[in-house]
């Protein structure tokens, strides 16, 4: 009698029990626990010590530099509302803010930099926004015209225009940036 197998095609009783035989002692085999090798001993880490070479070696009868406090003890004292107080200002001081500015100044003053014009720009998305809210619902209503007048028609172009006028008013005014 024969038999269908998944792992050989046809075969008989026979070669069953031979296969069966076999693949309990191939399991059994390899199945059997082979013991794990052992763990090699973790590895510690760590910051290795660090020598420090100075480059700007003191000589011996240079005072040592002024620390951060006494920097700002030789500053003077905090300008406040971004006016220097009186007393700050140093007139030999050559990184003196106040008196490049002044400086500044001065120089656009003798070439006439100093006089802004204003001008009044027109809105180039406002002529942009007429002009695609009359188009369109001119082409809208062309549509609707061309369709044949009747009831439906008329239903779906007004959804139609309001649809286009809300979504081209939401896209002009509030996602697109100004140009």
């Amino acid at each position: 009698m024969a038999r269908r197998s998944l792992r050989c095609g046809w075969e008989t009783d026979a070669h069953l029990d031979c296969h069966s035989h076999l693949d309990s002692v191939l399991s059994f085999r390899f199945l059997s626990p082979v013991p794990d090798a052992p763990d090699p001993p973790r590895k510690q880490f760590g910051f290795k010590e660090r020598d420090f070479k100075r480059d700007n070696v003191a000589a011996g009868a240079e005072p040592p530099p002024p620390t951060a406090k006494e920097l700002a003890m030789l500053a003077g004292p905090v300008a406040k509302h971004g006016k220097a107080l009186e007393g700050a200002q140093k007139a030999d001081d050559p990184n003196d803010v106040y008196a490049a500015l002044q400086k500044n100044r001065a120089v656009e003053k003798q070439h006439g930099l100093d006089a802004v014009e204003i001008k009044k720009i027109k809105s180039r998305r406002k002529r942009d926004y007429w002009l695609l809210i009359i188009v369109g619902n001119l082409a809208i209503a062309g549509a609707v015209g061309l369709a044949g007048f009747n009831i439906i028609s008329a239903i779906f172009g007004l959804a139609g225009a309001i649809m286009f006028n809300l979504s081209v008013t939401w896209i002009m005014w509030q996602i697109m940036s100004k140009y």
